[in-house]
């Protein structure tokens, strides 16, 4: 997979902007993080969301509503700052 691929996605992600998500996943998407991440833990949230609208919903509404994030992610990747 192309690192200009991945960047593209991270920065989609990153943009809060749905349709912008969106174009970059599938319909079938899954997202796995590990079990107990601290993102997961603040938000109360699933470490693992299946289908694009899920995801979508999680990176445009739930991530960026959560407290814990005291930051945008960097134009070069996922990089939050919680604080704590």
């Amino acid at each position: 997979m192309s690192h200009h691929i991945i960047q593209n996605v991270f920065q989609a992600l990153a943009s809060n902007d749905p349709d912008r998500i969106c174009a970059v996943l599938t319909e079938d998407a899954e997202w796995l993080s590990p079990p107990g991440n601290a993102t997961a833990l603040a938000l109360d949230a699933t470490h693992h969301m299946v289908g694009r609208n899920a995801i979508v919903r999680f990176f445009a509404e739930d991530f960026p509503a959560c407290s814990c994030v005291t930051s945008r992610f960097p134009s070069t990747g996922p990089t939050p700052t919680a604080s704590g």
